[in-house]
């Protein structure tokens, strides 16, 4: 049916002057022969992008005995495993639907950046600032064996766009930092010695920019970690997390 035949003014039903030439059936439906004729009602404005600076981010938890890959980006919240034992929640990851943005949404990646986390969950013996010099240099030593070791792969759709390795390529900005002294002058014991020891890996961030990349709304991609060279086991069970820094564009409501 066309509105030519309805009889009905666009005011007739509750349809108001901001309804342009939109003709309305007896029931008080609209008749709508075009996209021009829903701008009275829409939720959205369609074409009409919002831009905030945010970061799409992800975490797994890295076991003691390492691990042959890992894709993230694909368990988002109230799935999976997060850092309290339950599924995943907005501390573990901001990702709302499995390996893809949902609908009016999409990110520009700038940058890339991982963090890797010793000791989570905690074990008290190896946490930074401790006592006792038998374990003094666990941290460092399983930093040193994640960052040396494994690629990354950044993937949409069907192409890989970033292919790099060693892992040491994706410092942190926002990493933890350490400077310490510790001195034990009441007693000599071996047990008592107090130390403090972290280590990490800092230099230039890993920039895609002015070769930014774009991640459309509702397409797949994934950022895989992967140590092909064999298992890099570590002392203790870590946490990684990845930030593909950037911003995040919304459809304006």
């Amino acid at each position: 049916m066309s509105g030519a035949g309805s009889g009905f003014s666009p005011g007739a039903y509750g349809g108001g002057s901001g309804r342009g030439s939109v003709q309305f059936l007896a029931s008080g439906a609209p008749i709508v022969e075009n996209m021009s004729d829903l701008a009275g009602w829409q939720t959205m404005q369609w074409g009409n992008w919002e831009f905030i600076e945010q970061s799409l981010y992800d975490s797994f938890p890295y076991p003691a005995a390492g691990i042959p890959s890992v894709a993230m980006f694909q368990v988002p919240q109230g799935a999976g495993t997060g850092f309290g034992g339950s599924a995943k929640v907005m501390s573990d990851t901001n990702m709302t639907n499995p390996g893809m943005l949902s609908a009016g949404t999409m990110q520009l990646v700038t940058s890339i950046e991982l963090e890797f986390q010793p000791t989570t969950p905690t074990v008290a013996a190896q946490l930074p600032a401790a006592y006792g010099a038998a374990a003094a240099a666990q941290i460092i030593n399983d930093a040193y064996i994640f960052w040396r070791s494994g690629n990354l792969i950044f993937r949409i759709l069907q192409k890989n766009y970033i292919q790099e390795a060693p892992l040491m390529r994706f410092p942190s900005t926002d990493d933890f930092s350490l400077q310490a002294a510790f001195s034990d002058a009441s007693t000599a014991a071996v047990n008592q010695q107090s130390r403090a020891a972290f280590g990490s890996s800092y230099g230039q961030p890993y920039i895609l920019s002015p070769n930014n990349l774009l991640i459309p709304q509702m397409t797949n991609f994934q950022v895989t970690l992967a140590w092909p060279e064999g298992l890099q086991p570590i002392t203790n069970p870590a946490r990684v997390f990845c930030h593909l820094n950037g911003m995040t564009a919304r459809l304006v409501q």
